[in-house]
């Protein structure tokens, strides 16, 4: 055999053919790319010079017009108005000529370095013709008429009135000042619109270099197409035919015709998976009929399905007979457990609800809200049916006690727990009305009621007591309860005689909004329950109240709610404005103010705690 015969002759395969197609394609993209990348470029960089420094310099030239146009105005009201040295409009006056308008020219020099020499020049040119000459022209009048005194002097007002007159200085620097601004806008307006237009260019370009690859990129695709179509199409749509024949469980009309290339040696793998999966069809349908003893044998030795469905065949009758077995007794099974956990919810709903009963006992109701302090609202939302917040208002001698309480806890928990808070409350008050007082008895109190033996007078289970966030001390004293949680809550002590209010708190602060500003009064760093009687003491904050003041008291349960349009925390710099918007309406419509609000902000977010905010507004 000679040379050439013993050489193996070249084959155009699919993979030649795909791989020049396809090369081709992507020289053509990579030109794109990279004339691409050139304009934008320079786009980006005639961007960023727009952005950064024209449209930056054409505000500050507007806010500088603005601003002279008010010395105008303010110095025709120093002129026509007899007025005092402090009256407001000349006090603005003094300030814009010594602040605000120096410092925004300064504001134009610190930009003048992407200016043009022309442009720097203009800078120049306003900055003599405005502090040199006009502001000189506004001195001399405010010297001639510094006070109220000065206007009765014929002679100055006369003075005054002669600079002012049409064509006297005033005009003719009013003048000068507004041509050298509108001739400073003019250039950073001409500036800007030449560098919008050479960015226009830089589009057209693009779109003339886009115009042009795509064509190349049409011709390469329709050529590749057509190459595609003859020598792979055809035949990879009748592999798929026979494919989806398959797929669907259905045997293929016909063999998938062989053709001489990869796609060929394809098609007679499928012929061959066709034959063997027609047997094994026909196999599965008769043991699926419970015929088990159908003959059948494995494609190959290697024919795990093959020989998967011969163990099946020996076997499914057994365990069909031992899975019918096994649903009925674990239906039986299903059935007992379903009738238990009915019984367990229904004792749990049960106990819940007395609890709910329980806790809205000690709230104070509307009535008796109103009698204690008339203008004042309460937003209360527990995360659960029960709450570890609760309010509480009191009078106690001539003070109006009023708190709000967030217990350890939420839930069932919570709810124990305010009880607690709720008898040791009252019980302190009888004794003390200042609220940093009541506080630290109230440490005292919780502390004594948490560290009895509980157990022992209450028989509360243990798992209650881990519900409760209380540990059971060992050594030996196992039957005493050490606390590892208590209290955060803000108390006020409104006195309407001297109109007065001391404020307590333990990690939550006092807010008061008075005409529109917020007033915010921190909390002591510890809660109640956190520390040893003795060992610290509770700060009290005194304040002077006037008419119209709102005072709020909130647990956290607000702020530390997730939701708005990213999931996030409503923050305590959301809920300062939340309060100043609620200060501005009818105490009568803030609950359902709030209720709203947190609603829409908690959106399909679950509530992560009790919620509690309690309003007061001074008459």
């Amino acid at each position: 055999m000679n040379q050439e015969a013993r050489t193996p002759r070249f084959r155009w395969t699919i993979a030649w053919r795909m791989g020049l197609g396809f090369g081709l394609f992507f020289v053509a993209v990579a030109v794109l790319f990279g004339l691409t990348s050139t304009n934008l470029s320079k786009s980006r960089a005639l961007g960023e010079h727009v952005e950064m420094h024209l449209v930056p310099s054409l505000q500050q030239i507007e806010m500088l017009d603005q601003t002279i146009a008010d010395t105008r105005v303010l110095i025709k009201h120093w002129l026509k108005e007899q007025s005092r040295a402090d009256d407001p409009e000349k006090r603005a006056l003094r300030r814009l000529m010594a602040e605000d308008i120096p410092a925004q020219i300064q504001a134009l020099k610190d930009m003048e370095v992407a200016w043009s020499p022309s442009s720097r020049k203009q800078l120049d040119s306003l900055e003599i013709a405005v502090l040199d000459r006009l502001f000189v022209v506004y001195g001399e009048i405010m010297r001639v008429l510094p006070d109220f005194a000065s206007y009765d002097d014929p002679r100055a007002f006369m003075q005054a009135q002669l600079m002012a007159m049409e064509g006297g200085e005033l005009q003719v620097y009013t003048e000068l000042v507004e041509s050298k601004l509108a001739a400073l806008s003019q250039a950073q307006n001409e500036a800007l619109s030449a560098r919008m237009d050479r960015m226009a260019q830089l589009g057209s370009d693009l779109n003339l270099y886009v115009g042009n690859v795509a064509l190349v990129v049409l011709v390469l695709g329709i050529m590749l197409g057509v190459i595609v179509t003859r020598s792979i199409v055809q035949p990879v749509k009748e592999l798929k035919r026979a494919l989806l024949y398959m797929g669907r469980g259905v045997q293929p009309d016909r063999e998938v015709r062989v053709t001489p290339d990869e796609i060929g040696d394809m098609a007679v793998a499928v012929n061959r998976l066709a034959n063997g999966l027609a047997r094994t069809q026909q196999f599965s349908q008769e043991v699926g009929s419970g015929r088990f003893d159908t003959p059948y044998e494995p494609l190959s030795e290697e024919d795990e399905l093959g020989k998967a469905l011969l163990q099946m065949r020996n076997s499914l009758a057994e365990n069909e007979r031992e899975l019918e077995n096994k649903v009925e007794v674990r239906t039986e099974e299903l059935a007992r457990e379903k009738s238990r956990v009915e019984t367990v919810l229904g004792d749990l709903q049960d106990s819940i609800n007395y609890a709910l009963r329980i806790q809205q006992a000690i709230l104070p109701t509307d009535i008796e809200r109103r009698e204690i302090i008339h203008d004042s609202a309460v937003f209360y939302q527990p995360r659960d049916v029960v709450s570890g917040d609760f309010y509480w208002f009191k009078t106690v001698g001539r003070r109006r006690l009023v708190a709000a309480i967030d217990c350890t806890g939420h839930g069932v928990p919570g709810a124990f727990m305010s009880l607690v808070g709720y008898n040791a409350l009252d019980r302190v008050s009888k004794v003390y009305s200042e609220p940093q007082k009541i506080l630290d008895n109230l440490n005292t109190q919780v502390l004594g009621l948490l560290r009895k033996d509980v157990r022992a007078m209450a028989d509360i289970p243990s798992g209650l007591l881990h519900d409760l966030n209380l540990a059971v001390e060992g050594s030996n004293h196992a039957g005493h309860v050490a606390v590892q949680d208590g209290m955060d809550l803000a108390m006020v002590a409104i006195n309407w005689e001297n109109m007065t209010l001391e404020f307590s708190g333990a990690n939550n602060p006092l807010y008061i909004i008075r005409q529109g500003e917020v007033i915010e009064r921190k909390a002591d760093k510890h809660a109640i329950c956190s520390f040893e009687p003795g060992s610290k003491s509770y700060t009290v904050h005194t304040l002077e109240l006037e008419a119209g003041d709102n005072i709020f008291l909130a647990t956290d349960g607000f702020v530390d709610q997730f939701g708005g349009p990213h999931g996030k925390k409503f923050m305590r710099r959301r809920f300062r404005e939340l309060l100043v918007e609620a200060a501005s309406m009818p105490i009568s419509d803030q609950e359902n103010f709030f209720r709203t609000r947190f609603d829409a902000w908690r959106g399909q977010e679950a509530q992560v705690d009790d919620v509690l905010v309690v309003s007061v507004k001074v008459p």
